[in-house]
């Protein structure tokens, strides 16, 4: 099941508006094509942190390509990241491009 999530744009202004607190997962897009799928762990970033490090180039150049976001809260975010990891991989059969460069 894809995230549920509406799509955001990518932008500083829209990032600030996602949530502040850890345990979550978020999918960057380019127009339609999904880049990126991860995860804001239990202990550690935010979801918005994560966002704002993807947007600013701190997790390199593939995932500023981004126009898109969407994000959810979830209690076990590695495992709902690898639930939609393959989920995209039975779809495509292979990663979204910047989760292969990682």
């Amino acid at each position: 099941m894809p995230v549920r999530s509406p799509k955001w744009p990518f932008t500083q202004a829209a990032i600030e508006n996602s949530p502040d607190e850890w345990g979550g997962v978020y999918v960057l897009w380019r127009g339609e094509t999904i880049l990126f799928i991860g995860s804001a762990p239990d202990v550690g970033r935010s979801i918005k942190e994560d966002l704002l490090a993807h947007l600013h180039g701190d997790r390199g150049p593939c995932t500023r390509e981004a126009t898109h976001y969407g994000w959810e809260l979830s209690q076990d975010p590695k495992q709902r990241e690898l639930e939609l990891l393959k989920e995209y991989v039975s779809r495509h059969r292979s990663y979204p491009r910047c989760n292969e460069k990682r």
